[in-house]
């Protein structure tokens, strides 16, 4: 006779910390995949230039840069999304949902994404629609 666990309470935990996680790593992604509000980027890992890491007033930044593009991360508990990149093993990053703000405190947070082209300042161009 076989024993089940409750896979549903499991299934509804894994959902719940996929939505909490605001990035994902693989064991050889082809590309990163940067999530916005309103779109979708993607990034094929041929043309990774650098990564840079900076801790500033008690915010975390991540400097992402592609052949022709910047990505801009800004959160808290970022440095270990560096270490992945390092290891190219991110498959994808987006921005914590709102309604999860505030849970999993031990996870870093992705609290705003940009996208510049090289050569534009950071607050220069947005990624939102005006």
């Amino acid at each position: 006779m076989e024993t089940q666990t409750n896979s549903s309470n499991d299934t509804a935990t894994d959902a719940r910390t996929k939505n909490l996680t605001c990035w994902r790593t693989a064991t050889s992604p082809q590309c990163l995949r940067v999530e916005t509000t309103n779109e979708v980027h993607l990034f094929p890992y041929g043309y990774f230039e650098h990564a840079k890491f900076i801790r500033q007033s008690g915010k975390d930044v991540v400097q992402i840069q592609f052949q022709d593009r910047i990505i801009m991360v800004k959160g808290k508990g970022l440095e270990p999304l560096c270490d992945a990149l390092e290891r190219l093993a991110v498959e994808r990053i987006r921005l914590r949902p709102e309604k999860y703000e505030g849970l999993g405190k031990s996870e870093g947070i992705i609290e705003d994404i940009k996208i510049n082209k090289n050569g534009e300042s950071a607050d220069s161009k947005n990624t939102e629609p005006s």
